[in-house]
């Protein structure tokens, strides 16, 4: 069955941006590195890591992989702690920005973020809210990523997704974070096609 078309959701005059919330538990490091990579030729504005308080993997390194073999949507990284910043942050972040061409963006608790834009100036760093992200506090720098991204789960169909950009625009957001999966990157890939490839492979490139 064919969804039925819907309006093109917008902020102002400005679409509403994607972010793609990644699985940080994969089973083969290597097709989920080819999985972000899809992602980002098939125009997601952003690649999301947020994986908890403890994650499995290390998310400097995992972001520093991306940023090698992505070339377009910003990195939001989750720190997975709280308390001061371990000796070397500050460097490891600077790594990683150089190799990604400046689309690092932090996510961190509120008390730790006015430490971050002193330790890690001109970074991009944003909090967590009630039902997604935001711009840091008052006087650090959010930079491209300023306002609003809201969640929502994954699309079940293109006039589904039509209406989360909608909602999303309604509540004055600017991005929009939804899990990965085959659904969302055929919509990301063939926006204006109204067919369904559910059986999609990710790991395509």
């Amino acid at each position: 069955m064919v969804d039925p078309p819907a309006p093109e959701a917008t902020t102002g005059s400005d679409p509403v941006e994607v972010g793609v919330l990644l699985d940080l538990m994969p089973e083969k490091i290597g097709d989920w590195l080819a999985d972000a990579a899809a992602y980002d030729a098939g125009g997601a504005d952003a690649l999301w890591i947020d994986a908890g308080p403890e994650p499995e993997l290390d998310v400097l390194a995992v972001a520093a992989a991306l940023a090698v073999i992505t070339f377009r949507a910003r990195l939001v990284v989750a720190l997975p702690s709280a308390g001061n910043a371990p000796a070397g942050l500050a460097r490891t972040l600077d790594t990683i920005t150089r190799l990604s061409h400046g689309r690092l963006v932090l996510v961190a608790d509120r008390d730790q973020c006015a430490e971050l834009a002193v330790l890690v100036p001109g970074t991009a760093i944003l909090h967590r809210v009630a039902g997604g992200y935001a711009g840091a506090e008052a006087g650090v720098e959010a930079g491209a990523m300023e306002g609003l991204w809201v969640t929502a789960p994954p699309p079940e169909g293109r006039a589904s997704w039509q209406a989360a950009l909608a909602e999303a625009a309604g509540r004055g957001a600017g991005g929009l974070v939804v899990p990965a999966g085959p659904r969302l990157l055929d919509i990301l890939r063939n926006p204006d096609d109204p067919g369904d490839r559910t059986d999609l492979q990710l790991a395509q490139g």
